[in-house]
Parts: C-alpha cells; sequence; structure tokens
C-alpha cells in the first residue's frame, strides 16, 4: 500500500491550491450578489425617497401607515449598510504592513517586497504551505463574513420592502 506522501508528493498543497481557488470564486460571486442587491435596494431606497417628498404619496403618513413607513425605511437602510459592508474591501492594512515578511501569497504582503527578495525567498521554498494554510483560513473567514452580510442585508431587504408596501397601499 503506498503511503500519502507516495499518493501525493506535494503534500496536499495541489489540493490547497485548488481550494484556494474556489475561495476566490465564492469570493466573487459573493461580491456580484451583494452589488446587484445594493442596486435594487438603492433603487427601492430612491424611488420610497421621492414619494416622501412633500405633496407626494408617502408625506404626511399618520397611524399604521407612518409607524410601517418608517420600519420599512429603517430596514432598507440596514439592507443597504450590509450590502456595503460586503462590497467594502477588507485588506487589514495595519497587519498587512507589519506582517509582510511571512507571506508571498497576499497580494498585501508582495506589494513590499523587492522583486530579487522575493525571488530568492521563492527559491528556497520556506513554509509554502503554512502560508497557504494561513491564506485558506484568513479567504474563509473573509468570504464567511461577506455571505453572513448578504444574508443579513437580503434579510432586512424583504421586510423593508414589505413594510413599504403596506405604507404605500395604505396611504
Amino acid at each position: 500500500m503506498a503511503s500519502a506522501t507516495e499518493k501525493d508528493p506535494h503534500g496536499g498543497l495541489d489540493f490547497a491550491w485548488r481550494v484556494h481557488g474556489a475561495l476566490d470564486s465564492w469570493t466573487g460571486k459573493v461580491d456580484t450578489k451583494a452589488s446587484i442587491t445594493l442596486a435594487i435596494e438603492s433603487a427601492i431606497l430612491g424611488f420610497v425617497l421621492s414619494l416622501s417628498k412633500k405633496g407626494e404619496r408617502l408625506a404626511g403618513l399618520d397611524g399604521a401607515s407612518d409607524v410601517a413607513y418608517h420600519v420599512g425605511v429603517g430596514c432598507l437602510v440596514a439592507a443597504v449598510l450590509f450590502a456595503l459592508l460586503v462590497v467594502m474591501p477588507q485588506l487589514k492594512r495595519r497587519q498587512a504592513k507589519r506582517e509582510w515578511r511571512k507571506g508571498m501569497i497576499y497580494f498585501g504582503h508582495l506589494r513590499h517586497w523587492k522583486p530579487a527578495d522575493l525571488a530568492k525567498q521563492l527559491k528556497a521554498k520556506q513554509a509554502y504551505e503554512e502560508q497557504l494554510a494561513e491564506q485558506l483560513v484568513a479567504m474563509s473567514k473573509i468570504a464567511w463574513k461577506k455571505h453572513a452580510r448578504l444574508q443579513w442585508s437580503v434579510g432586512f431587504l424583504i421586510p423593508g420592502a414589505a413594510f413599504l408596501l403596506f405604507a404605500i397601499l395604505k396611504s
């Protein structure tokens, strides 16, 4: 029976790079979804605010319509904020500046290297697996946060739209 090293002489590096690619893809897809969601939320919010001007349909609401309007706008603003948090780049500038010598995968680290020094480090093949493992964990945390924030955004969008629809229909 062949040992794990004989089956995969790269010690799982090929698999790790495939996971890295998948994480990159998932992050890009959630950014795209959040951008679309943000556009929809912004359009709804703009439409509602235009209907809220003096003399328009949502100006001067009272009772349940007024409460529904304010709850709906509040939910929509929260939805927009969560969508913005998804698309906002997560660079961790200070940390990347402090720890750049430890990394050769993240562009925030790579930008500090001198090409000749990086070439030497790459030839030395020091700690690739550990760096890749750290990068996978970091990317996973970012992807998870982005997906959770998009979920919250849509979670606020749906009731917000429902409350606003109620306010419009009751006005």
